[in-house]
Order: C-alpha cells, then structure tokens, then sequence
C-alpha cells in the first residue's frame, strides 16, 4: 500500500535465553567452559599427581568437566530449550 507507515514487528533476540531453565543451562554451560580453558586448567588442574584410576589427574578433570557439558546439552535438549 503505498502511503501507509506499517512497522515491522520487533522481536526479542534469539541470541539470548527466555526462559529461567534457558539462563540456567547457558549460565551453567559457560561456566563449566570456563573451568576448562585457561588460566582455570592451569590454576586448578595443571598437575600429573595424584592419579585417579591409573590416570594423571589433569585428563581426569577434564573428564569430568567434559562430560558435565554435555550433560548440560543434553538436558537442555530434553528440555526444548
């Protein structure tokens, strides 16, 4: 229609959560990135002993780190998120 001043509707990014459980699992998520980048590894985890399992310990917490991501991804897949 010329003439006419329509506005296109705004949304809200979908770069970020809208939803409690959305923040939850991206709060958690980067968080949990967090503890495995550096300075956080070389701070925490930069060590060989103690061995756990006949592992050094730095291949074991980032393990554990690893696998609570994708746990977080994985819940947060369940969830629709």
């Amino acid at each position: 229609m010329p003439g006419a001043t329509q506005s296109y509707p705004r949304y809200r990014s979908h770069l970020w959560p809208r939803s409690r459980a959305g923040k939850v699992a991206a709060t958690s998520f980067i968080a949990l990135l967090a503890l495995a980048e550096p300075p956080a590894v070389y701070l925490i985890a930069n060590r060989i002993e103690p061995r756990v399992l006949e592992m050094p310990f730095l291949y074991v917490y980032l393990l554990v780190v690893y696998c609570a991501m994708i746990g977080v991804l994985i819940w947060a897949a369940k969830r629709g998120l």
